[in-house]
């Protein structure tokens, strides 16, 4: 796609989302096509007539796995090894941990460390103390605690902060110049992301606690994304192998796992989620933070990399759209995994839910499940959000936001093949435990 037809549809979509800063980047076998679009109204500013930095948010893990796999190639780390070998003190009960389960997100650690952040150091000892949802390997439970976790195992392999490795082993040799949120030395200039609301739109400054910085703290343009998803392409020239070998690559691009991410990809590679069959397989990640978005895809046998950025939390809407618009003209983006409610289905018609109402626990984060006097089961997350649930089967079910019925996301209740009781929820890529 020509950069005039994809800056037509980029105007488009900041005007009809109210977005003041929107950039895409598409490569392809023609080149490089980038675009760039505002909405003036959105937060007092005037369009994007040049490329901004925006944060990357949990896009940043892709660049701290790469970093990993980089020291895995050395003979610096090992993809196998316990964590406990590394890091000290390390609890017994997350003794089974290695590099691998962590990258994967099938660590069974928790989401987010417990308590304040503190060092890196202190946030790995507290969220290994914190113990596992499930043995590793055996699940998939996005963890922001377990890059935080990768972050420090960089830090001990290199006698740099992660700031400094991630600088010189990666963003430099791309020629990427350095942008990290929460402030300190090197954190560049970043702009900062706004929520509308139907009193205008709100600013929201972004930060990054240190100690989660591994998983969330990097920021750039759209030629900057584009750029790191070339190194996995199947095409990619020799300088990309001399910074990332074909083993790390296809380490990268492979499931380790059969653990499933339900309701986020088909699979999950070591960093990458992945969409569709190996056959014709796109990476990707899609991250929102601090009142904005950013989305990446990589197809590797096409050649073709697509990022995109935007300063609003409505940009996950905008992905969507652009996305769609992108399949119906070019290349078919991965996705995630539809929903499974069929078209006028209302909220709550198909109770064929087990017992789940109560609270449910992924470490210090707690979903509440409660029934309206009709029956409809409605789920409150840990932000305040609150979804109608839809039974489909046993297992399956289908969640509408209360403020976005036209919006759906997949979760699932899992069972106790020995007390038959339902004891797990995954929904948002987390496995929550039921509550006592």
């Amino acid at each position: 796609m020509d950069a005039r037809r994809l800056g037509e549809i980029l105007g488009e979509l900041a005007h009809r989302h109210r977005i003041s800063v929107a950039q895409c980047a598409v490569r392809g076998p023609g080149g490089i096509s980038v675009a760039r679009a505002g909405h003036h109204d959105a937060a007092g500013a005037g369009g994007a007539a040049e490329s901004v930095r925006l944060p990357f948010a949990s896009v940043t893990k892709l660049f701290t796995a790469a970093v990993a796999l980089q020291l895995v190639t050395d003979g610096d780390l090992d993809l196998d090894e316990p964590v406990r070998a590394r890091l000290s003190p390390w609890a017994d009960a997350a003794s089974g941990v290695t590099l691998r389960h962590l990258l994967s997100h099938c660590s069974g650690l928790v989401c987010d460390a417990p308590g304040e952040p503190g060092s890196a150091a202190q946030a790995a000892t507290a969220t290994a103390a914190a113990g596992l949802l499930f043995p590793p390997g055996s699940a998939f439970s996005y963890s922001n605690a377990g890059f935080t976790v990768v972050g420090r195992l960089i830090e001990t392999a290199t006698g740099m902060s992660w700031r400094q490795a991630v600088t010189d082993f990666l963003l430099g040799p791309l020629d990427i110049a350095p942008a990290f949120l929460g402030g300190g030395p090197g954190s560049g200039t970043v702009r900062g992301g706004h929520v509308v609301t139907r009193n205008g739109p709100v600013p929201v400054a972004p930060a990054v606690p240190r100690a989660v910085e591994p998983a969330a703290a990097l920021a750039g343009r759209v030629e900057d994304l584009v750029a790191f998803g070339g190194l996995f392409l199947d095409d990619r020239g020799g300088a990309a192998r001399a910074l990332l070998d074909d083993e790390a690559v296809a380490a990268m691009r492979q499931p380790p796992f059969d653990a499933v991410p339900f309701g986020l990809a088909d699979a999950w590679g070591l960093g990458w989620a992945l969409y569709g069959t190996a056959a014709d397989r796109w990476l990707g990640l899609d991250a929102a933070g601090a009142g904005t978005a950013c989305h990446l895809r990589v197809h590797p046998a096409s050649g073709t990399v697509l990022a995109f950025q935007a300063d609003s939390a409505a940009g996950a809407a905008a992905w969507d759209d652009l996305a769609a618009l992108l399949r119906a003209e070019g290349p078919a983006v991965g996705m995630p995994p539809a929903g499974v409610t069929a078209p006028g289905t209302d909220a709550g018609a198909d109770r064929a839910l087990p017992d789940c109402t109560g609270r449910w626990v992924n470490g210090e984060t707690v979903y509440r499940i409660s029934r309206t006097a009709a029956g409809t089961a409605v789920l409150e997350d840990d932000d305040g959000t609150e979804y109608f649930l839809s039974g489909h089967g046993v297992q399956v079910f289908s969640a509408r936001p209360a403020e976005k019925p036209d919006t759906e996301h997949l979760g699932r209740f899992l069972t106790d093949p020995e007390s038959g009781r339902t004891t797990l929820m995954q929904f948002g890529g987390r496995l929550m435990q039921r509550a006592a």
